[in-house]
């Protein structure tokens, strides 16, 4: 068994790219692609910065001497902790500059607060130093630093073997969900480029292209894990995938900033997994004109797919300010049926540990007027066995329906073209780990979201549901159910999001409270 990586492991940059090429200005328009203008414009002060998140750094070695750490003595790492965990004494390596800058930098990354940093070359991150492949089934994978929450590859490679491919791609996904962590990894350079195994066919991490789709973009191919799954998950700005996958790792450690800090969802535990996270995170992306998941636009089938990304932008190009709206939206609460009195925010995400094979999960929605879009995900882990012999995976869909008189009503096929102009109301992969619905020009009314197991013996694992819709508010004030009056169901719904936001926060001051219980009761009747 081998425990080198040969010599086909490659770096993600191209030698005649120059720093130039990635100055201050090329970022103030990846600011403004990815909407964190958006996001500092309307949090100010309060906009989050990676503070207290740690990063995991990993990259292949990028000349004879084996540098793969970034130049500390630059500014723009002023203030910065890196830890070399692959040996010292190394001149820094232009690369995991350039990467850097983009993942925790002072000025040029949305994670500006990260201080903590932990770096590695990848021949000992997948080998001894921390993957451990090809030990055997009893040796486990080490455990991150503790402060490592998110961890960059902007590296593709191989073995030159599928079985030691799969054995690290099984061990990177044991310990993403062993240890909380969100792994963002680079796909290949070049449309129609072949993508090399790790990292980017990994389940349980996000796999980056490019935002102007010049990446690797093919089907997982037999002999890896799971065939004919869609990679990338994403895509962000950036020259090339190794400075668009940080932009991605960025904006998690964001998120897990936003986990410790904000009242919205600092209490609650379930914000700080890494898979809710990557559901917000995907929820969020924004889907350009063409974007499409292969739905029919007519037929018997109309809305309905099997594959959930787009085959080159996957969900979507980075949003973090949509991604911040989702996450800060708040937990929602899944029902074992359909709900026709309790309506979920606009913006938000619920954990669910465990759906039974063959149940469902779901969420009500009230759509007051007409909405540009709507965008959910679901996505879910694979699990991996503690040997790393063998592995399995639920399947679930995802499917919206049209609440009518207390009854779900289907919007499959031509009769859904009253409901939504275009864009698929069903996810039904059987391979993927994700379903992705999004819908253009929703039409007002209420809506079901279900989330179903479909029938299997696979081991459960948890779930995570996020979605975005854009807010509506009520025609009469006060009257939340959409009946034209102001009474007992309405206050009922008020007092079920009491605290957080959405359609019951009638003042428009972020939060649902007394102010707003005074407009409704001024409106009884």
């Amino acid at each position: 068994m081998r425990h080198q990586l040969p010599s086909t492991v490659l770096s993600l940059s191209l030698p005649m790219l120059s720093v130039p090429l990635v100055a201050a200005v090329a970022h103030a328009d990846i600011f403004t692609d990815i909407r964190y203008t958006d996001l500092v414009a309307r949090l100010g002060a309060a906009t989050p910065t990676g503070a207290g998140i740690g990063i995991g750094q990993v990259e292949a070695p990028e000349n004879a001497a084996g540098s793969y750490a970034p130049d500390t003595a630059l500014a723009e790492f002023s203030g910065k902790t890196i830890s070399l965990l692959s040996g010292t004494g190394l001149v820094p390596s232009w690369h995991a500059t350039e990467v850097a800058k983009n993942l925790y930098g002072n000025t040029l990354s949305v994670a500006k607060g990260v201080t903590l940093v932990s770096s590695w070359n990848v021949n000992s991150w997948v080998t001894s130093g921390y993957l451990r492949v090809g030990s055997g089934g009893a040796v486990a994978p080490l455990t991150p630093p503790a402060t490592v929450k998110v961890f960059n590859h902007s590296w593709i490679g191989s073995f030159g073997a599928a079985a030691s491919d799969n054995d690290a791609l099984r061990r990177l996904d044991y310990t993403v969900t062993r240890d909380n962590i969100l792994v963002t990894a680079g796909t290949n350079n070049g449309a129609g480029s072949v993508a090399q195994p790790m990292m980017a066919y990994a389940f349980n991490g996000i796999t980056v292209g490019l935002a102007d789709g010049n990446h690797a973009n093919a089907l997982t191919p037999a002999g890896i894990d799971g065939p004919n799954r869609r990679k990338p998950d994403m895509v962000a700005p950036g020259q090339f995938t190794s400075f668009a996958t940080p932009v991605v790792g960025a904006a998690a450690a964001l998120l897990f900033d936003t986990a410790d800090s904000d009242p919205a969802v600092a209490t609650n535990g379930n914000a700080n997994r890494a898979l809710t996270i990557k559901a917000a995170l995907m929820a969020g992306a924004t889907h350009s004109a063409t974007w499409s998941n292969g739905a029919p636009a007519s037929g018997a089938t109309r809305g309905v797919t099997a594959t959930p990304l787009d085959p080159v932008y996957g969900v979507g190009l980075l949003n973090i300010d949509r991604a911040h709206e989702i996450f800060t939206g708040g937990e929602g609460t899944a029902f074992a049926a359909p709900q026709a009195n309790t309506f979920e925010r606009h913006q938000g995400w619920d954990y669910i540990p465990t759906v039974v094979s063959n149940t469902s999960a779901y969420w009500s929605f009230r759509v007051h007027q007409p909405v540009a879009e709507m965008s959910a995900v679901a996505t879910w882990h694979r699990q991996v066995a503690i040997n790393f012999t063998s592995w399995n995976m639920q399947d679930l869909d995802l499917r919206l329906w049209k609440l009518q008189g207390g009854q779900l009503v289907s919007i499959s096929g031509d009769a859904g073209s009253a409901s939504f102009a275009a864009g698929n109301c069903e996810s039904r992969s059987t391979v993927d780990n994700a379903e992705h619905l999004y819908l253009r020009n929703l039409a007002a009314g209420d809506y079901v979201l279900e989330l179903k197991r479909v029938a299997g013996t696979q081991s459960a694992m948890p779930v995570v549901v996020a979605w975005y819709l854009p807010d509506t508010v009520p025609s009469v004030p006060g009257d939340l159910n959409g009946d034209g009056l102001v009474g007992p169901s309405d206050l009922a719904i008020m007092l079920n999001a009491w605290g957080g936001t959405g359609p019951a926060d009638l003042n428009g001051d972020g939060t649902v409270g007394a102010p707003d219980l005074a407009v409704l009761l001024s409106a009884w009747g």
